[in-house]
Formats: structure tokens, sequence, C-alpha cells
């Protein structure tokens, strides 16, 4: 009898133990990408942008990685609106890059973001242009039909993607011991029980 139990408590375990990572997984957050610009000699992105202005556009999250494949140091140092002034002060700057180096930086905010390279100014300028994310549409149930016999129109919600959620957290709404918990404790609890149980029949015999 007590073996039964025993193997019964175990079963019972290893479904818990099974359905944590399905109960606890969290929301994913919408992937991000990078962008790539090449740097040249006296331009950024292709030879065409020489002494122009080469555009990346991004979504807000992506990263821009830049990589010197000129013959001469360079630099990405970040302009004020209209390339006024340059360097703009707290503005980001890869500091001198020289062939084969890369400089990368993430832009968490829509807006647009001028910069140059310190070392040739106006010859060579980008611009990286941050769109916001885009939210995906969500439909609500049809509203019941209005008493004149025609349905009343069907609003639409929008929500933005789900907040990515830290490795090592729970779900964000967690507030109490969660079921694969006290699905645990049930069994263990149980097995002290009859390990007790147990106890007792040998004291009587």
């Amino acid at each position: 009898m007590r073996t039964v139990l025993f193997a019964a408590i175990a079963t019972l375990i290893g479904v818990v133990g099974s359905a944590v990572p399905v109960l606890e997984r969290g929301p994913v957050a919408g992937a991000q990408t990078t962008a790539t610009v090449s740097i040249g000699d006296n331009w950024f992105c292709n030879a065409s942008y020489a002494d122009g202005v080469c555009d990346t556009s991004i979504t807000a999250g992506d990263t821009v990685l830049w990589t010197n494949n000129g013959t001469l140091p360079h630099t990405v140092t970040e302009c004020g609106p209209a390339f006024t002034p340059c360097p703009q002060s707290g503005g980001f700057d890869s500091g001198t890059l020289t062939n084969g180096q890369t400089f990368s930086r993430a832009f968490p905010t829509p807006g647009t973001y001028e910069y140059w390279c310190s070392i040739h100014g106006n010859a060579m300028r980008g611009r990286v242009i941050v769109a916001a994310a885009q939210q995906t549409p969500i439909p609500t149930p049809a509203a019941p039909a209005s008493p004149g016999g025609t349905a009343s129109p069907t609003p639409t919600r929008t929500v933005a993607a789900p907040a990515a959620v830290p490795g090592t957290g729970g779900s964000p709404t967690d507030g109490g011991i969660s079921t694969p918990a006290i699905l645990a404790i049930v069994a263990a609890a149980l097995l002290i029980a009859c390990a007790g149980g147990g106890l007792s029949v040998l004291r009587r015999r």
C-alpha cells in the first residue's frame, strides 16, 4: 500500500515539475534588428553619398552598426538638428575608427538623429530616422444589433507589443504563490503524512 502511495506522489511531483515552465512562461518581446552602415573615405553608406547625407530608417529599439571599410580613420559623431552644432554636447561619438573597426548604438526613442565624421566634416554626413514601433490592432467582439435591426459599428482597439519579461523573474502580474508551488506543497504534505502513518503501524506492531 505504501509503495503505491509513494509511486502516486512521485508521479504528481513529476507532473507539477513539467508544468512549471508552461505555467510560468511570460510574454515574448517583439524582435529587434540591426541596420548596418558602411563607412568609406568621404562617405557613409556608399560613394554616391559623398558630400551628401546618408539616411538610415529603423524602428525604435533597433540598433545601427557602422563599419569603417575605408583606408582612412573616421568617426561617427552626433550633431544637433540640421547638423548644427556638430558635434552636439552629450551626443554619441564612436571615437576614431580605423579600417575594420566598428561602432554600434541602439535607438530606443523615435526621432531623427544626425551625425558626421568629425575628421572630414560636411563631406561625410548621415542621418538615422527612428520610427515608433507599430501597434497591433485587436478587433473587439461585434456589438449586438440595435432595436431597429441594424448592428452597431464594431470599434477596434490597439495594444502595444508586450514588454519583455526578465529572464530571472516570473510573470509581471505574479502577486502570490503560483499554482505549481501549491501543488508541490500538497504533494510534500501527502508524502510526510504517509511516512508518519507507516511509523504508527510499526509502533503498533
